[in-house]
């Protein structure tokens, strides 16, 4: 295709996406459109930033998807264009950090479980083998005088008598 080297093209806009390598009419994830509307002359290269970020749901393994990119351009005629520069096949790794939450989480989880189950078994030995208790309990009547009243102010331990008014 050397249509472009030859006349004036007004680029629209560069959009991408990842497709399965096996039926590039399966689209697994689209990209943003990113419109330019630049003038490109006869014979000129016009280089056109295009950034994107895959989904994480996309990382973890060695899943390979083409990652198609492409350029919509208009002819001075008014004719729209499709053309893809870069169509492969490419590989989306997961960064490898130090230290996973979701790991650590789990783990967490893990020992909850594990702490809870230890305390369910305590439980239930305790209630099947443990020692009874038989005997009546003590019942608490109060003092059967040994009340030492030296502390009490000898005016407070009087009687006093109390008259009505009316």
């Amino acid at each position: 295709k050397q249509w472009y080297q030859r006349r004036v093209a007004i680029t629209a806009g560069v959009e991408g996406g990842f497709r399965y390598p096996m039926d590039y009419n399966y689209v697994i994830q689209n990209f943003t459109s990113f419109r330019y509307g630049r003038e490109v002359g006869p014979g000129v290269t016009q280089t056109f930033l295009y950034m994107f970020v895959p989904s994480e749901q996309l990382a973890g393994g060695s899943r390979t998807f083409s990652l198609v990119l492409s350029i919509n351009y208009r002819g001075e005629d008014g004719t729209i264009y499709t053309d893809s520069p870069f169509n492969e096949t490419i590989s989306v790794f997961e960064i490898d950090e130090g230290f996973d939450t979701e790991i650590f989480f789990m783990y967490v989880l893990l020992a909850a479980l594990f702490a809870l189950c230890l305390f369910g078994a305590r439980y239930l030995f305790a209630s099947a083998f443990g020692s009874r208790k038989s005997g009546r309990k003590t019942i608490e009547t109060g003092t059967q005088g040994g009340i030492d009243y030296d502390y009490i102010p000898k005016e407070h331990l009087k009687k006093q008598k109390v008259t009505k008014r009316d």
